[in-house]
């Protein structure tokens, strides 16, 4: 009897490592070396990406939105912007790969250079890498017993798109706008014939300065927008996830003296990254031998990750905050709110936690313009019914209407809105290669009884005998007991 193995391949989407990278890019504010740095406000947007052999190149542009005081007292606020290109070493990186890249400001650092302000930031990358793969596996052929299997195997599309959302509101008569920041959260990522429909909001703060005074003035605006990120990939009803950015944010105001109100106008320009999963269940070998062979396996791993659910939680947090100076005599405002949140999940429950960060702006008991960062650590279990130890999770988050009181430590409150993101991954594998060997020994005599263990399966059986599974002895009833004896007959060879 010849043995000859058939081998078949399956194409999916490969996600590999976890890319980290960082840069330190640096701008300069001529003229405001003897101003006192109030707040600096920084913001991020991903340029580019490339992916190369052994290297991962990416660029983008860091935007400075800063508040100074003047000696004689006088706030006002600076934008600028640098570009700036960085590269990840990677020796899996190949050009056929997708990069996508996430930035974020780790650390932001002052110092005067003559006459300047130099405002230097730690711009971190993370970068995840899609391949295409092919996985080989056995799938049969003469003189070949498999034992299949479901496996899921998952392919990934990526997409991504940009557009546009504006938004008209009334405040209080301004003389200027010093800073503004945004903070974005989805409410709704949803997959349909051939786009992503996501939703969301972005929370507008803007810092300002009444006319003709000194105090600042902090307004907040909770901007809905809902968008559909073309994707030739998705269908309904597909697992999806999505994370959204603020590309820019352009503010102009329009006053009216004679009412005393002011409108801002903001035009919000937004980008979304998409991703859609097609995971399929395949029957796959587990397990083979060849019926009166040697033979030795090797086997491939196989893991598929998806989305389980989606959904948004609230949570109103206070207490004692940290802060990197003393607060201020007089409190005026708070601003530059944000919010760092990472999730682990339990069964039942999501547990949040992270810090809610605010700039407070007022006045020293000299009644100079001050200001200090506060931090108020956070940590709530959100329950969700599918919820299960072991998932992964991911939130993302916003704050609004924080306010700030000063004790004999500060003390910080405020609402966060987040959207949770359950993945459940499965691992699986299957037989990659099998190794013919030499001939198996055979028992000599006519007749042999084989005693099976306790809890033998058909397929364990059956391997044991070197037989087909077919051709164990019928009757059985299995997981065997143990108290079993299954006789075999030596086939004789003809002639």
């Amino acid at each position: 009897m010849s043995v000859s193995p058939q081998y078949e391949t399956y194409e999916y989407t490969a996600c590999g490592p976890r890319l980290r990278a960082q840069s330190i890019v640096e701008c300069r504010l001529d003229g405001r070396a003897d101003e006192k740095l109030l707040a600096v406000s920084p913001r991020v947007v991903c340029g580019a990406a490339e992916v190369l052999p052994g290297e991962v190149r990416y660029g983008g542009k860091l935007f400075f939105s800063a508040v100074t005081a003047a000696p004689d007292g006088a706030v006002t606020g600076v934008e600028r912007g640098a570009e700036f290109s960085h590269r990840a070493a990677c020796e899996d990186a190949a050009p056929a790969q997708k990069a996508e890249v996430r930035l974020r400001v780790e650390k932001v650092e002052t110092r005067t250079e003559g006459r300047a302000l130099v405002l230097s930031a730690i711009v971190t990358a993370e970068i995840d890498l899609y391949a295409p793969a092919q996985l080989r596996c056995l799938a049969g052929g003469e003189g070949v017993v498999c034992d299949r299997a479901p496996v899921r195997i998952a392919r990934i599309a990526l997409c991504s798109g940009t557009f546009a959302q504006e938004e008209e509101f009334e405040t209080d008569y301004v003389g200027d706008i010093l800073l503004h920041s945004e903070q974005v959260c989805l409410r709704r990522v949803v997959a349909g014939a051939g786009s992503l429909d996501v939703s969301g909001e972005v929370n507008l703060a803007v810092l300002a300065k009444k006319e003709g005074e000194r105090e600042t003035v902090a307004y907040e605006r909770l901007i809905p927008f809902r968008a559909e990120i073309p994707c030739a990939e998705a269908e309904a009803g597909m697992p999806c996830d999505a994370r959204a950015e603020v590309l820019s944010a352009n503010l102009t105001a329009a006053c009216d003296e004679e009412k005393g109100r002011c409108s801002i106008l903001a035009r919000l320009e937004l980008r979304v990254f998409g991703r859609v999963y097609r995971v399929e269940e395949v029957q796959l070998p587990r397990d083979a031998f060849c019926p009166g062979f040697e033979s030795e396996l090797s086997f491939a791993a196989v893991r598929a990750e998806q989305p389980l659910c989606a959904f948004t939680a609230a949570e109103r947090v206070s207490g004692a905050a940290a802060s990197d100076g003393p607060v201020a005599e007089t409190l005026q405002s708070a601003a530059l709110c944000s919010v760092e949140a990472a999730a682990t999940v339990a069964d039942g429950e999501v547990l949040c936690e992270g810090v809610l960060n605010a700039v407070v702006f007022g006045k020293d008991g000299d009644g100079a313009p001050a200001s200090a960062r506060v931090s108020l650590p956070f940590a709530f279990p959100v329950r969700s019914d599918r919820a299960r130890a072991g998932d992964r999770a991911e939130v993302s988050a916003l704050c609004c209407g924080v306010s700030v009181r000063r004790r004999a430590e500060p003390e910080a409150e405020g609402s966060l809105k987040l959207f949770v993101t359950l993945y459940t991954a499965e691992e699986g594998r299957c037989v990659a290669d099998l190794a013919v060997g030499s001939p198996a020994d055979e028992a000599a005599g006519a007749v042999t009884v084989f005693f099976p263990a306790a809890g033998d399966t058909l397929w364990e059986v059956a391997k044991k005998l070197g037989r087909a599974p077919e051709e164990v002895a019928p009757g059985l009833s299995f997981p065997l007991t143990g108290s079993e004896r299954i006789v075999l007959w030596r086939r004789r060879d003809p002639g």
